[in-house]
């Protein structure tokens, strides 16, 4: 069997990072010490390749999101940085080849709201055989089940050796409080009782976050 909810002795939370370093590699080892220092337990940023999800049509927001990218070297190095201070490290990938790269400097991915039904994409995800994040934003629970389903076949025997982790996330940014949506995480719970569940906070404070974890969500992102 998997591991449950219940296997977790606390909760662990995910400081999420994503682009806002902006670029700039300095600004992004810094946020991965405040992180830290906030203690939070993981540090989370993510990779794109503007060439492969924005439209070449598109000009002005290539433009602006090639400034927010860094190398492969770069992630490495703060992937490095990370572990030296005592924060775990993952970041996102938004296409195959990234997640090549990623899969030789982390232990955990991270699939979006967004590229939940992104099935090449999950496959070579899921035969590294490694945890998986999902963030099950804009999905009914059939869905859900379905690449849920997915990812277990392709761990078969190595099942054993990796979770799934579940994300309640309601799509918005920022979520209003009463549209967070929050007992959601019981009919997770419910439905996934061989998976681990979460919650992905788009809101405004750490109401949202407290309620969640009150409600048995075990990582908060």
């Amino acid at each position: 069997m998997r591991k449950s909810n219940k296997n977790l002795k606390k909760t662990i939370i995910v400081a999420e990072v994503g682009n806002n370093h902006e670029g700039n590699f300095k600004i992004a080892k810094k946020l991965i010490k405040e992180a830290r220092n906030s203690g939070a337990d993981i540090v989370k940023f993510q990779m794109f390749n503007p060439k492969f999800t924005i439209s070449e049509k598109d000009f002005q927001r290539i433009k602006i999101l090639k400034k927010f990218l860094f190398t492969k070297n770069q992630f490495k190095a703060l992937s490095n940085y990370s572990r030296s201070i005592g924060i775990k490290f993952f970041c996102t990938p938004f296409d195959i080849e990234g997640a090549r790269f990623l899969n030789k400097i982390q232990n955990i991915f991270k699939i979006s709201s967004g590229d939940n039904n992104f099935y090449p994409l999950i496959n070579e995800i899921a035969h590294f055989n490694k945890t998986i994040i999902l963030s099950t934003g804009m999905s009914t629970i059939p869905e859900i089940k379905k690449v849920k389903n997915f990812i277990f076949k392709a761990w078969g025997k190595n099942i054993k050796k990796c979770d799934l982790i579940l994300l309640h996330c309601v799509s918005d940014y920022p979520v209003k409080a009463n549209e967070a949506n929050l007992k959601a995480i019981l009919n997770l719970k419910k439905n996934f009782p061989d998976c681990i569940i979460g919650y992905s906070d788009h809101t405004v404070g750490i109401e949202a976050a407290i309620g969640a974890a009150a409600l048995g969500a075990t990582i908060i992102e």
